[in-house]
């Protein structure tokens, strides 16, 4: 169902919370930048895991094709989703 046109805004437009200074929009503005070099040690940790999964299917590996090389790979792929999240 929907609002009266008459109710529909509660406060007015374009207000501030009284608590928080401008610009300011959570805990996670208050945390520093990442290194430069963190960037890149993401880029570096997926393409070792991407590197891992060919290389099982090349054969390249001891032992490989074998699924545990590429459960080796997977994780090393999450451990750089991992940290991609932690890079601000």
């Amino acid at each position: 169902m929907a609002r009266p046109r008459n109710t529909s805004r509660i406060t007015p437009k374009g207000t501030q919370p009284q608590h928080a200074p401008a610009g300011q929009h959570g805990p996670s503005s208050a945390a520093p930048a990442s290194a430069s070099w963190f960037g890149w040690l993401i880029i570096a940790v997926l393409g070792l895991g991407s590197a891992v999964i060919v290389a099982n299917y090349l054969s390249w590996l001891p032992g490989s094709p074998t699924n545990a090389w590429i459960a080796v790979g997977l994780g090393i792929i999450l451990l750089g989703v991992l940290l991609a999240t932690r890079w601000r």
